[in-house]
Order: structure tokens, then sequence, then C-alpha cells
């Protein structure tokens, strides 16, 4: 029972928080001057003019504050002192621009203590989340907001956009050693770069007056975009929060992911000195190799000193995400023609191959036939092509007129990061008109026997067989003549000795 008291406490207090301060979200003339500035380098015009006992640190934030905040026991009841021991609640009122430009929504957000000096693990409660706009030209604010705003008004009124809302951080320990808090907004989507702000807590009461800054990455860069195989110059922004001494022996050092690795030089970076508020700049040479295979690389930045007075040990870790592309290696190759020439009436085709050499697959690819004296232009989709594969795309063409056939094949696609990407390959055929003497073979000459003259060979050759047939034919006649006469004498013989 006395636990549900306390965060039934606990939430009537964030809301009697937020109330005062939502009033002060909607823009007016002074508030519109103040918020204008957060776009150049001096955020402290975000600071209210009155804050009570609150004392707030927003010198490292990028588009995010703390407006407001209050501590109280866990049983809800606010408290002025923070003792060594102690555990408490923390309730910040936040103006948010950077998580407003991503659209996130409130679950998508994490928000994390990254300090020593306070004791918490887990992600705060988010609730009470607002739209709001500090365009300091209230006219155009205006017109966004009643739809007439101009393409222009809308890029630039985009830039005042920002969430507001409670975050609060329940059951935290405080352990002394300084009153900054520290925390880092991150978000599901490991893409989005890591925010950081901070706000001073007054109420810490410590015997060891003398407080350490806190290490941050406060600026990262590396560049438009990351391509696998290709050195990148990775920029970070060491920076040390508010406190009452210097840091001695700052080292930062890079935790790499596999494929990831540098291109010189030591994975550690001995900065030296940093006073409080400072920041100094440092740059790795990073290069992830051809391998590289995934879609984003979490390269971890850690960060350790030592207090020149106190002599305590400082650390901090941050994450950067970078999205790394894999080269674009889709190739084409030579278009190839079914005829030099095509006739007026017939059909011919051209064809084209390509190669994904690349690691990714490409994807929604697209083939278009465009040009002159085609007959009509032709679409295909061709769909996804995985890596270390290849295909052909063939277009027919029928010309409608004698002359000059030309077109060209564009291919479309998305690469792995979905970018749109084209290439494209022209051609030029002749086209004639057809006629009858297209259809005579001259090879059929060869075959054409000469007209001949008088009786022809196949008469002559009859003759020659008639004429021995009748050769024989009287051959046979007298030899049976004279065979009859033979045997006509011989009985006339036979005949006259017996008549003897």
């Amino acid at each position: 029972m006395k636990r549900l008291f306390s965060l039934l406490t606990a939430f009537v207090l964030a809301a009697a928080l937020c109330a005062p301060v939502l009033a002060d979200d909607t823009p007016d003339s002074s508030s519109n001057s103040s918020s204008s500035s957060n776009s150049s380098s001096d955020s402290s015009s975000y600071l209210p003019s009155s804050t009570g006992n609150t004392s707030i640190d927003y010198s490292n934030s990028s588009g995010i504050y703390v407006s407001a905040y209050t501590v109280t026991d866990t049983a809800g009841g606010e408290i002025s002192t923070i003792e060594v021991g102690d555990k408490i609640n923390i309730v910040l009122k936040v103006v948010d621009h950077a998580s407003a430009r991503y659209c996130v929504k409130p679950e998508e957000i994490s928000a994390r203590i990254n300090s020593a000096v306070f004791t918490y693990t887990g992600n705060g409660e988010i609730g009470q989340l607002y739209d709001n706009n500090d365009d300091p030209q209230p006219d155009r604010l205006q017109r966004v907001r009643d739809g007439s705003a101009s393409k222009q008004d809308i890029i630039d009124n985009a830039q005042y956009h920002y969430y507001s809302y409670v975050l609060l951080f329940r059951d935290v320990i405080y352990n002394g050693g300084g009153n900054t808090l520290p925390i880092n907004l991150s978000y599901l989507d490991t893409s989005k770069p890591l925010q950081q702000f901070s706000v001073t807590l007054g109420q810490c009461v410590d015997k060891d007056q003398t407080t350490s800054p806190n290490l941050l990455v406060r600026t990262s860069s590396y560049g438009d975009q990351v391509t696998a195989g290709t050195e990148f110059p990775l920029s970070l922004g060491i920076y040390a929060t508010d406190g009452s001494e210097d840091l001695s022996d700052v080292i930062v050092s890079l935790t790499l992911p596999e494929n990831i690795s540098l291109s010189s030089g030591s994975l550690s970076l001995y900065v030296g000195d940093i006073s409080p508020k400072q920041m100094r700049d440092i740059t790795f040479q990073v290069v992830p190799s051809a391998g590289f295979t995934g879609t984003v690389a979490d390269i971890t930045v850690n960060m350790s000193g030592t207090g020149v007075i106190t002599g305590k040990a400082v650390t901090g870790t941050t994450t950067i995400s970078v999205p790394i592309s894999q080269p674009n290696r889709f190739e084409v190759g030579q278009l190839e023609l079914s005829s030099d020439t095509i006739y007026v009436g017939d059909t011919g085709s051209v064809t084209l191959s390509y190669v994904n050499k690349g690691k990714n697959p490409v994807s929604n690819l697209e083939a278009r036939l465009t040009g002159t004296n085609l007959g009509a232009g032709s679409y295909q989709y061709l769909g996804n092509l995985n890596a270390g594969t290849e295909g052909s795309v063939d277009f027919d063409i029928a010309p409608d007129a004698a002359g000059t056939v030309s077109g060209v094949i564009t291919l479309n696609y998305e690469d792995a990061s979905g970018n749109p990407q084209t290439v494209s390959k022209d051609f030029s055929v002749s086209a004639e008109e057809m006629s009858m003497d297209d259809f005579y073979d001259p090879s059929m000459d060869g075959d054409v026997q000469p007209e001949q003259t008088g009786m022809p060979v196949w008469a002559w050759v009859l003759i020659g067989v008639c004429g021995a047939v009748v050769v024989v034919v009287i051959i046979v006649v007298v030899v049976r003549k004279r065979k009859k006469a033979k045997a006509l004498a011989a009985l006339e013989a036979e005949d006259s000795d017996e008549d003897i």
C-alpha cells in the first residue's frame, strides 16, 4: 500500500511540474527570441529567467535541454538536500528538438544516466509528451498550422519543431563526488545518433566539495557517406562537464567491431589535461574492410581521466553508430543487335546483359527502352538481383520508316542502402525499305545449266537402244531360219536312204 502511495505521489508531482512549463511552450515574442538562438553556438538562451532552486547545466546539450526539474524522496515528497547514500526520484522537464526532428515515438526513446555519481540501471520513464514549435516568426508558424505555408516556409519552420515531455528516474542512489547528472538519449533505431545533455542538481551535499567533471562525447562526425573498403575520418569532440577540478591524463580509445580497423595510428589517443566545460577535438582514421557485410558499425568510445585534486578516476563510454554501405558494382555488358539492318515491316531485337558484382543484392530492377523509329517503347520489371548473379533483357524493334533507328536502354534499381541508381546504354541501327531484289539469291546462279541446241542426248540414247534391239531381232530370225533349213535337209536325206 505504501509503494502504491509513493507511485501515485510521484506521478502527481510530475504532472504538477509539467503544467506550468507547458504553458511556457507556446511561443510569444520573448520566448521566440530566446528559442531561435538555439541554432547558434550559445544555447544558454534556453535557460528560464527564474528556475527556483534549480541549477541547470545545458552547455553540453545539442538541441536538448532541461527547462525545470525537481527531486523527491521515494514517497514523493520534495526535498531540498541530497545526502550521500540517499535514494531519490528525479523528475525533469525536457525540451527535445533532436527527437522531434526524427519524429520518434516516446517508446522509441531510451534515456539512461551516464555517471558514477548516481547509481541507476534501466531507462527513464517518459510521459506527457507534447509537440510544440518555437518559430521566432509567429506569422510563419501560423501559416504552417493553418496549411497556407509555402514549401520554403515549411522547410524553414521545421528546425523549430520540438518535443516537450516529463522524464522520471525512480530510486536513484546518490554516491557523492559531484552534482552533475549527465543523460544519454538513444533510440531503438541505432542509425540515429546518440544525444547527450545534463542538469546540475543543486540539492546535492557532499563532504568532499571538490567535484570532478564527467567525460562525454559531445560531437561526432564521419562525413557524408561511408563505403566498405574506403577510409573515413571519425572526428570526436570530447567534453568535460562542470566541476571544480581539472582532469589529467585523459585517454580516449576505441573498441571496433569485426572487419573494422584503423588505417594508421593507435586505438588509444592521449589527450592530456581537460578543464571543466572544455572540449577537445580528436580524430581517428578508420577503414571498414571490403568484407564488411553489415549496414551499421557500432564503434565504442572509451574515455578515462583522473581528477587533479582528488585523484578520482573518471570514465565514460559512448557508442557511435556509423552507417556503412557497400560499393555499387552493378555493371552492364555490350548491346547485341539481331542484325545490322532491319527492314521496315520486319521485327528485330536488341539485348543488354547485366551483372551484380557487389556483395549485397539490388532491388526493384526495371528496364525501359526509349528512342526514335522503334515502333513502340517498352518496359520490363526484372525484380531483385542477388549478389554475384547476372541476367539480360531483350526488346523488340519494329521501325516505322526507313532511316536511322536510335534507342536507349535504361536500367533503374535500388542499391543496398535504398538509394535509387540508374545506368543506361544507347545504340543505333539502319532501317531500309523491303524490295523484290531482297528475295534474289545470287547463289542460285551456279545451279542453272546453259541452254542446249539440237537433238537432246536422251533422244540419241533412245535411238541407239532401238537400233540394238532391231539388230538382235534380225540375228535371232536368221539363226532360226538356218536351223530350220538344216533340219529339213536332214529329213530329206533320211527319206532318200530308205528309198534305196
